[in-house]
């Protein structure tokens, strides 16, 4: 396991995007080194690291021995001391101990061994244990026991992962990492498999590379005028202040009255004006760190701000390549032939997510740096109609209801952190994507898994970024951009809303009430809309193709288009 960044090497390299940097608090954000040496070692390219689980056992004599830093010796591995076993290389227990709290540690084998009776002292319940099972009970955790050969203590595993089972055995939180101790905790730690997807949840923050100041150049009169009229103070205490935006929506249309201009350029001088504020020890949000980007792609002269890490241009002709009413839903098509993406390590959760953010740093309060890494690409940005999205989420409003409260419910249920709340404009942008990354992948000659999305459906946001992104040649071969253009891309969108309208598991798929992890979808599986797990930022969550398509109860948003899909085979 990584110890904290105080193990890492002294000098790195230096990735500039002073956006990102500057939103989650630090001075500057560094790569990995490009050869690093995993090691205890205190090398120039060494990242420090530490045996993890410590307690191992030996495969033929089954007993069990605590690994400690003075054993460990970077040209050795761990093997049985007894010369019966000849040096046999000696196997980490398959448990580790973690709580809410982001601790982790061993867990204490000789209390479990010992917490259902037993005759040895405390200090002695480590030296004599063995791990062993009866393989007559099955596979299961029950087979598995540890006991001590001194005394008569023994216990299964059968419910070692239970909640309350430490508790019940006498063993509470150290407060702890493998690498260093950091004082009390007072959450009941669970165990966990060490290879456990609820041991570690990474926190990765990510932003494009664009050039938002000349983007923002001409708004800037704008958002002085809008700031300047007298009712500004009050729409800026109903939105943040009372956090009233029903109210502060009608506040908004006079000052937007007021200076000829839209509602949502109202609201996005509120969140401009929020920029510069101190970073308050909050990591910013997907939807935050977007903004900007949003900005940079429905401008209207988005062609004319490139940079050495940017390039966009704007396509026409999608009328003359519209044959099924396509261009009707979509405002704008920017295709990007260069990008960069910077993606910072902000810290990682464990066994439960939103409950506590274990900093990279660890307890090292003066390390204001993060890793990171950056990679280049090109991409497809698809902005859908505005008004378009309004009338059909008014039209059809009991239909998305109906689709949308049972994944709203769940979330709610599950108290998710790391998703986003659902509703229907999230979800219909978010399967949008998935469908059009599958059929693209069978396009532009990039697999699925190199295929990302980022979906932009905060307010008076709707759109979906289709891009591919590496630090090798693949994130630059044309391939993705060449499919962006209307005569390709458009067939591409009515081959996948075609493909969705069918899967190979309907009826169930269609019909089921929620399915996924969490129940956290509704008409979407492997077989119609799941990609690879690299590709969606959404961990396949939050998707249901029939929001798009609809069905015999209600007309999702492609419901037309997929009508005269079918109407001109």
């Amino acid at each position: 396991m990584l110890t904290d960044l105080k193990g890492w090497p002294r000098y790195l390299e230096n990735i500039s995007l002073d956006r990102l940097a500057r939103e989650l608090g630090v001075k500057s954000l560094k790569a990995p080194p490009t050869a690093p040496e995993f090691s205890r070692s205190k090398a120039n390219k060494a990242v420090e690291s530490i045996r993890f689980p410590r307690w191992m056992f030996c495969p033929s004599c089954r007993r069990m021995n605590r690994w400690t830093s003075q054993d460990e010796n970077d040209n050795d591995k761990p093997v049985c001391p007894r010369p019966t076993c000849k040096q046999r290389a000696l196997v980490p227990m398959r448990f580790v101990m973690a709580c809410e709290q982001g601790h982790a540690e061993d867990v204490p084998w000789g209390w479990w061994a010992h917490s259902r009776g037993g005759t040895c002292d405390t200090k002695d319940y480590d030296k004599n244990l063995y791990f062993k099972s009866k393989p007559e009970l099955g596979s299961g955790l029950d087979a598995l026991f540890v006991e001590c050969k001194a005394c008569p203590g023994k216990r299964d595993l059968g419910d070692i992962t239970s909640p309350g089972a430490m508790k019940s055995a006498g063993v509470s939180c150290k407060g702890s990492q493998p690498w260093e101790s950091w004082g009390e905790c007072d959450q009941d730690p669970v165990v966990l498999q060490r290879g456990a997807s609820n041991l570690y949840y990474p926190i990765v923050r990510s932003a494009l590379d664009i050039p938002v100041a000349a983007a923002l150049e001409g708004e800037s009169e704008l958002f002085k005028a809008v700031q300047s009229d007298p009712s500004f103070p009050t729409f800026r205490n109903l939105l943040v202040e009372r956090d009233n935006e029903a109210a502060a929506k009608g506040v908004a249309e006079m000052i937007a009255d007021n200076n000829g201009c839209t509602v949502e350029e109202v609201f996005s001088c509120i969140e401009n004006d929020e920029d510069e504020e101190e970073f308050n020890g909050d990591l910013p949000t997907t939807e935050e760190l977007q903004l900007a980007e949003w900005e940079v792609l429905v401008s209207p002269d988005v062609d004319k701000h490139g940079s050495q890490s940017f390039s966009a241009r704007l396509t026409t002709r999608l009328e003359a390549a519209d044959r099924w009413g396509i261009a009707d839903l979509v405002e704008r098509i920017v295709l990007l032939d260069k990008l960069r993406e910077v993606r910072a390590f902000c810290g990682f959760e464990r066994v439960k997510t939103g409950v506590n953010k274990v900093p990279p740093a660890g307890k090292h309060e003066d390390i204001k740096w993060l890793p990171a890494i950056e990679v280049f690409g090109e991409g497809i940005f698809i902005q859908l109609s505005e008004e378009a999205l309004e009338k059909w989420e008014r039209t059809t409003a009991t239909f998305i209801d109906s689709r949308v409260a049972p994944l709203l419910s769940r979330f709610e249920e599950g108290d998710i952190a790391y998703l986003p709340e659902p509703n229907a404009r999230l979800v219909a942008l978010h399967t949008f994507a998935h469908l059009l990354i599958r059929q693209l992948s069978f396009e532009c000659g990039y697999s699925s898994g190199s295929i990302r999305e980022r979906i932009y459906a905060a307010h008076g946001q709707a759109g979906v970024l289709i891009y591919t992104a590496d630090s090798d040649s693949e994130g630059s071969l044309g391939g993705l951009v060449q499919q962006g253009e209307p005569e390709r891309l458009l067939p591409t969108i009515a081959a996948a809303i075609d493909t969705a309208s069918w899967c190979s598991n309907d009826p169930v798929c269609s019909e089921m009430e929620t399915q996924g992890v969490m129940g956290l979808n509704k008409a979407a599986c492997h077989s119609c809309t799941l990609v690879s797990e690299t590709s969606c930022t959404m961990n396949n969550l939050l998707l249901d193709r029939k929001l798009l398509l609809g069905d015999e109860s209600g007309d999702g948003f492609f419901t037309t288009v997929l009508a005269a899909i079918k109407g001109s085979k």
